[in-house]
Order: structure tokens, then sequence, then C-alpha cells
């Protein structure tokens, strides 16, 4: 089972959001903001998820998909926690 909550508070807010983003499916925009208001308000409250979400959407890191499904892009890479496996990820 993979330990979201450590991976929020450790890990920074462009490489949480490229890991969910690089999932199966990717991720909706409402559930990404909703794992930061739970873990990490800050990110929130100061606008940085916003910024750094624009930002990786103009890099190419990742797209919007249909109904605000946040997915990997054309630059997209896995962060290094996910290859290290960390957090329980297989």
């Amino acid at each position: 089972m993979i330990d979201f909550k450590s991976m929020i508070e450790k890990e920074s807010v462009y490489d949480v959001v490229s890991f969910f983003a690089g999932s199966t499916k990717g991720i909706g925009y409402p559930q990404l903001d909703n794992f930061f208001v739970r873990y990490r308000f800050d990110v929130i409250g100061n606008g940085e998820l916003l910024k750094v979400f624009e930002e990786m959407r103009s890099n190419g890191i990742v797209e919007w998909g249909e109904k605000m499904l946040v997915k990997k892009g054309p630059n997209w890479k896995a962060p290094a926690f996910v290859t290290e496996k960390k957090y329980g990820i297989k």
C-alpha cells in the first residue's frame, strides 16, 4: 500500500504531480488538490500547486484530459522516488 501522506509531506510538489499524472489513467485535478489539502495545505494556500501545475503543463510534463483529468504529457519522466520504489510503490 502506498504511503501517500509521507510522499506528499516529503517530496516536492513537482514530483508528486508527476507521480499522479503518470499513473495508468492519470488523476482528476480535484482529487490531486484534495491530497494537498489533506497533507500539505500550505501548498494550496499560497498558490504553489496551481503555479507548479501550470509550469509543468506549459513544459509538456502534464496535460489536460477530459473532465479535468491530469495525465502525463509528451515530456513526462518518472520522479526519482518512483524508480527507487519509495513509499510502498511497486
